[in-house]
Parts: structure tokens; C-alpha cells; sequence
């Protein structure tokens, strides 16, 4: 199996925030982070993407940094869910939802037997054969 391209994984952090500000409309890092459960250096990824794309506007606000999709993306959104509003129902996607890692769990292990006791001699035969 091939591993993933930086191109391909920030192109999916990216569109996974894209759909987040659509839905949410703007929102600051920290309500990003939250509502895609992406760690925030991929969610900075993601938005310099869409940056760089010319997809986001930023605003300063205080001391919190406001980020909204422009008005071109929206409309397009919007057009688009009157086309598919008209048309037949839509199919279940077959999108990949973006599984978390599970937590590892410390596994409770069995006591361990004990070895019977070793008597001297041994102890000292096996030392002097290594």
C-alpha cells in the first residue's frame, strides 16, 4: 500500500474545513479544532491551504482570528443545493469518513508464575559454562 502524499493529506484536512466553515459559518481556531477533531497544527495546515486556494477571508477580531469562506464559495454551495434540490433523491456518498485513532488501553496482564527456586550449584555451573 502507498502512503498518502502531503498534497493528498492536507488537500483532505482542507476540504474537511471547508465543509466546517460551510456549515458553521466563521469560526476561530479553537471552534474549528473542536468541530473537526483535527489537531490544531492540521486544522493551520488546512487553512493555509484554502488560504493559498483564495477560498477563505480572515478577519481580526480582538485578539481571535475569524475565519469565513468568501462570498464566491458560498454562492457556489448555494447554487449547488438548489441543482441537487431539484433532481432525484440523493444516493448515500461514498465519501470516507476520517476514523480517529483508538486509545491504546494499558491491557491488564496475568501474574506471571514463579520459577522455582534454583539451587546454588546450578547457579554457579551456569555461570562458569557462559
Amino acid at each position: 500500500m502507498t502512503e498518502p502524499t502531503v498534497e493528498l493529506i492536507f488537500g483532505l484536512n482542507a476540504g474537511i474545513v471547508w465543509e466546517i466553515l460551510n456549515q458553521n459559518g466563521p469560526s476561530n481556531i479553537d471552534s474549528i479544532v473542536k468541530a473537526t477533531g483535527l489537531r490544531r497544527e492540521l486544522v493551520y495546515g488546512a487553512i493555509g491551504w484554502l488560504g493559498r486556494e483564495n477560498k477563505i477571508a480572515v478577519e481580526r477580531r480582538g485578539r481571535a482570528m475569524v475565519f469565513s469562506l468568501r462570498e464566491s464559495e458560498t454562492r457556489l454551495n448555494v447554487i449547488e443545493d438548489k441543482t441537487k434540490g431539484d433532481s432525484k433523491p440523493q444516493e448515500k456518498s461514498t465519501r470516507r469518513i476520517r476514523k480517529l485513532p483508538k486509545k491504546t488501553q494499558k491491557k491488564t496482564s496475568k501474574p506471571k508464575k514463579a520459577k522455582p527456586p534454583i539451587e546454588q550449584s546450578e547457579r554457579m555451573g551456569e555461570f562458569l559454562l557462559h
